[in-house]
């Protein structure tokens, strides 16, 4: 049975057990905790965490954006990590409460992993405006060809 889990906005005291989520292992640089201090204060962004009840620990997270311009205001959920399919869905379900608390009239949902996109079509999501990507021309690229 699946430990019982709360999901919650990142803090600042979080840095950590989100770089253990993701699997870092250098000692972090001071650029990365100005860019963690930076998401987790921004109104333009949301992290949230999925949390283990019982001892706190952080299984989970998904950074949403706002958008909001010439269409309809969009919440986009650029990165979803989740180890099971009760994290997900209760990341997602949080992210679709705050976007409508936000006022956005659609949310979108950025995934690197083609079976959740196909489980998430299973469940009504279809695909949207932002789902392709391309290099960003640079010097990078260049020196490449």
């Amino acid at each position: 049975m699946e430990a019982s889990l709360k999901i919650r906005r990142a803090r600042r005291r979080d840095f950590e057990q989100v770089r253990t989520l993701l699997g870092a292992s250098a000692p972090a640089v001071r650029a990365e905790k100005k860019r963690f201090r930076r998401l987790v204060s921004t109104l333009r962004e949301d992290l949230y965490l999925a949390e283990r009840e019982r001892d706190a620990t952080v299984v989970g997270l998904a950074v949403v954006a706002y958008a909001r311009g010439l269409g309809p205001p969009t919440a986009v959920i650029r990165r979803l990590l989740a180890p099971s399919s009760t994290a997900t869905q209760l990341l997602l379900d949080s992210a679709c409460a705050r976007a409508a608390a936000r006022g956005c009239a659609r949310i979108e949902v950025q995934l690197e992993d083609g079976s959740l996109v196909e489980q998430l079509r299973e469940t009504g999501w279809a695909d949207g405006p932002r789902t392709l990507a391309r290099g960003v021309p640079g010097p990078a690229l260049e020196e490449a060809s």
